[in-house]
């Protein structure tokens, strides 16, 4: 069969099974390592895809050691073509949420000129030694035990759809609680706003929250008649591009205004010379450096500094940076939004569509959402 039709029998058979109530009629050698590295999926999706890759290889060729990833090894061939052609585009169809933007062998983790053999893969860059281990036993039990490669695509299918199933109804319970409706003031989101950063592993949810603020204010403002806001990227994207976390083009298709956003990082004059250096061949507009470190800047001297080499950087380039923290900044944007109800369901709504796109948003940032939600909505 060829790899898509591999791909495909597998993904309905393991619909099949489940709605069948049969996920269970896998042995406990397949599911003690494919359980363990769907459940640490979330910061190793490559891993999980490389390794879909791999088993549709070896269905299609029974006779090829998939530990061979690369062309550059004897007998190898080119797990990342594979997984670029085929993997890619069927996680981005089936399991959005998990798939990488281009490939699973972008990462150190999957590129490495490393054997996925027992020996030689311990020297892979993966820092959890039990997943590197789980990994690494599937291949050893389809290479010297003569597994079933088979058995284990169909299985991981069942869990990353029982995972797509488990995600989908908290998205659901999101949307239902953004129809309802709030009385809010500036202090108020504020304070919403930060009971949801201080989640742990929160870093993108300040970038969500200025990001739906422009989206607001951009259709309405005369400052960005004729611009153009980007949609946002993948934050830890290994082959992420462009000049910040948030970007808007002008109508020549030109970056206009840039906004980035670091996290618990006090902005630094170091971090102003990185910008001009980032937009030496641009002419950006406006470029916003914000951070969530409380104070902004660690001393009083730091950002005088700042300010003063940043007044320098407009006299000789033109450019004008503005460095600041995320919660003045919100606090200042917000007064230009009539009706706080939609920063709220902007808010709300761009939370699902990345959580559904990429695994920086986690399920349990969403569900401490809802809880909010539901803590400050009318009586």
């Amino acid at each position: 069969m060829k790899e898509e039709q591999i791909l495909e029998k597998a993904y309905h058979e393991a619909r099949k099974l489940l709605s069948e109530n049969r996920a269970d009629v896998f042995n406990d050698v397949i599911r003690n390592d494919v359980d363990f590295l769907i459940a640490k999926i979330e910061k190793n999706k490559s891993i999980v895809a490389a390794l879909i890759t791999s088993l549709v290889k070896k269905i299609s060729e029974p006779a090829q050691d998939i530990r061979l990833h690369r062309t550059d090894f004897d007998n190898g061939y080119s797990a990342r073509s594979l997984d670029t052609k085929f993997t890619t585009p069927f996680f981005k169809k089936y399991f959005p949420k998990y798939a990488n933007k281009e490939s699973s062998f972008l990462t150190l983790a999957t590129r490495e000129r490393i054997r996925w053999t027992k020996d030689e893969g311990k020297g892979l860059k993966i820092r959890d030694k039990k997943l590197r281990d789980s990994f690494l036993n599937v291949f050893e039990q389809i290479e010297i035990g003569n597994k079933n490669p088979k058995e284990y695509l169909t299985y991981l299918f069942c869990r990353l759809i029982e995972l797509s199933i488990k995600d989908n109804l908290v998205f659901q319970s999101a949307e239902e609680q953004n129809e309802d409706v709030f009385i809010l003031n500036i202090n108020l989101i504020i304070e919403m706003l930060q009971k949801h950063f201080s989640e742990r592993l929160s870093s993108r949810l300040p970038v969500i929250a200025i990001y739906s603020v422009y989206e607001i204010l951009i259709p309405s403002s005369k400052r960005y008649e004729n611009k153009k806001l980007l949609s946002l990227q993948v934050h830890t994207s290994s082959d992420k591009h462009g000049f910040g976390d948030i970007e808007i083009y002008d109508e020549k298709n030109e970056p206009f205004e840039i906004v980035e956003i670091k996290h618990n990082i006090p902005i630094y004059k170091y971090l102003i010379f990185d910008i001009v250096k980032k937009i030496e061949q641009t002419k950006i507009n406006r470029y916003y450096i914000l951070t969530t470190f409380q104070e902004g800047f660690e001393t009083k001297e730091t950002e005088k500094s700042v300010n003063e080499f940043i007044i320098q950087i407009k006299r000789q380039k033109g450019v004008d940076i503005i460095a600041n923290g995320i919660i003045p900044t919100l606090k200042y944007y917000l007064r230009f939004i009539d009706d706080y109800n939609l920063f709220v369901k902007s808010y709300t709504n761009n939370l699902i569509n990345d959580a559904k796109n990429s695994t920086e948003i986690k399920t349990f940032h969403i569900e401490k959402w809802i809880e909010i939600l539901k803590e400050y909505k009318c009586a």
